[in-house]
């Protein structure tokens, strides 16, 4: 046998107070019996005593090596006592097995406890017959233990269940207080990249719109001057955007019934009118697409507008979207002055965050004077039909 009989009450406290109970109401009727026995056997009486406590302690409990006492100590401890109580006649007996077994059932496995409690209590009934005939008599006297017996142990699997759907609440408790702080965190993380997205977007074409009105104010004032009012009407969208932005994401006009491939060609037109910037849009795809996929791809093809005229200086770009077998492949590619090195700042970084959310993948190159090409790949996960 090992260590793994015994069981104890998962509430630490309530088995604290059971085991402190039955321990003095054990130790008060073994010193009771002493006393009226004028102290006879009562070396056996210490042992009991002494191997009752030990088996208890954190010290048998807490090493290995002495596991097997808090097994064993209960054979030998119920040997000692029907060699202490046998035909005493006192009625004490029988009160002290009573907390013996209570004790083995609150402490030990059901497959453990249970021969003793039933075992030791058959043995007390043969060793103590109250008359020859008393067959039927013990039958009675078994089921009324079992009437103890059943209810002891009954109480001690609605505490510990009760103990465990408490842990159980706290740690959904806890779990469901760190989801909402990791909420909170995604939350702030969504707006923030919603901020660069769209509200960078905006901002980033309208200053280009006013660097080219200052450039064209003296020789071209009229084109100067639309330019201007390009860049007036990006500022107020930017500033719709910023009061919108912790709303749910919508499609660039608010119309969910545009297609994507419009969505695209708005995207592509509105940047060309305020940036000069010439587009080259191919579209190739049929399958319908969940919107964060779309979503994923519009933001992409905007931050992609925002590094070529920001970081390249580029005046046109080419966008291809094509549907390959079971994946979505889009190429954006720009005539800017490149570079020699990639650095992914906050933008590149939360878009490739995004690409590979959904099960896609992003790659990047460039080099000086040949512009920035980026290539994303994702699978395509049927959506509604455009």
């Amino acid at each position: 046998m090992t260590k793994s009989a015994v069981h104890t009450l998962s509430n630490t406290k309530m088995s604290r107070v059971l085991y402190y109970g039955l321990a003095a109401a054990y130790v008060m009727l073994l010193l009771l019996y002493m006393v009226l026995s004028s102290f006879q056997n009562w070396p056996a009486a210490a042992v009991l005593i002494g191997l009752y406590f030990f088996r208890h302690t954190g010290y048998v409990l807490r090493r290995s090596k002495l596991h097997f006492i808090a097994v064993v100590s209960p054979m030998a401890e119920i040997i000692l006592l029907f060699m202490l109580f046998l035909r005493s006649g006192t009625e004490i007996e029988s009160i002290v097995f009573v907390l013996f077994a209570a004790d083995l059932l609150l402490h030990y496995k059901a497959w453990y406890a249970f021969p003793f409690a039933y075992g030791g209590f058959v043995a007390y009934l043969f060793l103590w017959p109250e008359d020859e005939n008393g067959v039927w008599r013990n039958v009675f006297y078994l089921l009324s233990y079992s009437c103890l017996v059943i209810p002891i142990w009954g109480a001690k699997l609605l505490l510990n269940q009760r103990e465990m759907s408490l842990r159980l609440n706290e740690a959904l408790v806890q779990e469901a207080n760190m989801r909402e702080e990791l909420a909170v965190f995604k939350e702030r993380a969504r707006i923030a990249e919603d901020v660069h997205d769209t509200v960078g977007h905006t901002l980033t074409t309208a200053i280009v719109a006013l660097e080219g009105a200052g450039l064209l104010f003296d020789t071209k004032p009229e084109e100067a001057r639309r330019k201007i009012r390009v860049a007036r009407e990006q500022l107020k969208q930017g500033l719709g955007n910023i009061r919108q932005v912790a709303r749910a994401l919508k499609s660039e006009d608010g119309s969910e019934e545009r297609g994507l491939a419009e969505k695209i060609a708005k995207v592509a037109k509105d940047a060309s009118k305020q940036t000069g910037v010439q587009f080259a849009l191919d579209f190739k795809v049929t399958a319908p697409l969940i919107s964060l996929q779309e979503y994923v791809i519009i933001n992409s093809i905007k931050e992609s507008i925002t590094n070529a005229l920001k970081h390249g200086r580029a005046d046109r770009m080419d966008i291809q979207i094509t549907e390959r077998e079971d994946m979505i492949v889009m190429t954006v590619k720009d005539n800017g002055s490149g570079s020699d090195s990639i650095v992914y700042g906050f933008g590149l970084t939360s878009m490739e965050e995004r690409i590979q959310a959904i099960g896609g993948r992003m790659s990047a190159r460039s080099a000086p004077m040949e512009g920035f090409v980026l290539h994303i790949q994702m699978p395509i996960a049927r959506g509604r039909e455009q």
